[in-house]
């Protein structure tokens, strides 16, 4: 049997009078709870909450303070738990480098006579330890070609433009949070619960994922299929496969934006956000009158398009507490609708239409043939 704590108590049952309303009623925030009642959301929270340390060096200290300050700069910073994940550390602090989880140096180009060789040094000396890495080059826009930097490989490599001397914070902060992610050596939900400059990057990418891989799943199942007992043109069983990936996806944004990690406090604010049902109303209303034959490319897109405007509903209410009106909400379903009906055109393409058109008229051929009001002709003998 199932060991795991049930987040909420079993759901009384309510008939339901059409299949329309058991459409509209599958978004709602019991049938969330009910579908992940068997989902362990611990280990996403432990996770989520996993301290680490990113320390900046740099010859001058100052310096390296600046840009731990840079990474506590984003979407609810005054969110930002009291242990701080940046810190500075002086160049000779070896035995405090040693100890964290990434290093980031920062250093100018590679000068004539090794003016950066203590920076050197360091790096291979954080090598030996199995510290994980970054070395940050200041440099000039305009400046030419960054020189060949081989030696000090294989930390990673960024440069951080400046303009007359002024850092470009915004691009240095993007190329620093692209870098310290492309290391996976710390989780990214914990990078954005603990570092406000992460959360737009990491949400944006969660919520790109989770849309794609409804996708992928409605097009290897044919979710959405015409159902020849309802002739409704929805699967209710694939309806709560999108329905806990969604609600475990808005579960991940909350955490990546700093709020609370209680379940049961927040799951019930994020299902307001989106309005009991929307996405799957979306869904009967695109795709009711569908036949089969028409194809799976739009069943995919719609698959895309309501996990997406889920997450863009959450990501944008956790940001800054703005919560989309039906026109606005709308406004991005059709925005993402029309992304993933590229998408489905792409997975059709590598996948090949003829099992897909195979299955539609296999499921043509399931309906039940129309009684002819004319008798049978006589067979010929």
């Amino acid at each position: 049997g199932c060991t795991q704590t049930r987040l909420c108590t079993p759901p009384t049952h309510v008939p339901v009078k059409s299949p329309l309303e058991a459409v509209s009623a599958v978004g709602g925030m019991g049938t969330i709870l009910n579908v992940l009642r068997e989902v362990d959301i611990r280990p996403i929270r432990a996770s989520a909450e996993t301290t680490f340390t990113l320390a900046f060096t740099s010859r001058d200290e100052a310096f390296a303070d600046y840009f731990a300050a840079l990474m506590y700069r984003g979407d609810r910073a005054q969110e930002t738990p009291a242990l701080r994940a940046a810190i500075s550390l002086p160049l000779t602090e070896d035995h405090a480098l040693k100890l964290v989880d990434i290093a980031v140096v920062i250093t100018r180009d590679d000068g004539a006579h090794g003016a950066n060789e203590r920076e050197h040094e360091l790096v291979r000396a954080l090598e030996r330890e199995k510290v994980r890495t970054i070395v940050c080059f200041l440099s000039e826009t305009g400046s030419g070609a960054p020189p060949i930097r081989a030696q000090w490989l294989p930390a990673s490599l960024i440069d951080l433009p400046m303009v007359n001397g002024t850092l470009d914070e915004s691009a240095a902060i993007k190329k620093i949070v692209r870098a310290v992610r492309a290391l996976k050596a710390v989780d990214d939900i914990a990078l954005a619960r603990h570092l406000p400059a992460f959360r737009s990057a990491v949400t944006s990418a969660l919520i790109d994922d989770v849309a794609f891989s409804n996708a992928v799943y409605s097009l290897g199942t044919g979710v959405l299929e015409i159902n020849p007992i309802t002739g409704l043109p929805l699967n209710m069983a694939d309806m709560v496969i999108l329905t806990k990936n969604q609600a475990i996806m808005s579960y991940k944004i909350a955490l990546a934006m700093g709020m609370t990690g209680d379940f049961k406090t927040i799951m019930p604010q994020l299902a307001a956000v989106v309005g009991s049902g929307f996405i799957f109303r979306q869904l009967a209303r695109g795709l009711i009158g569908l036949v089969p034959g028409l194809g799976i490319l739009p069943k995919i897109g719609v698959a895309f398009a309501g996990t997406y405007a889920t997450g863009e509903a959450v990501r944008r209410w956790c940001a800054n507490g703005e919560r989309l009106n039906s026109a606005a909400l709308r406004d991005v379903y059709d925005s993402a609708l029309a992304r993933g009906k590229e998408i489905a055109r792409g997975l059709l393409d590598r996948r090949g239409n003829t099992g897909l058109s195979a299955r539609a008229e296999q499921a043509q051929s399931k309906k039940p043939a129309r009684r002819s009001l004319l008798p049978p002709p006589e067979r010929s003998l």
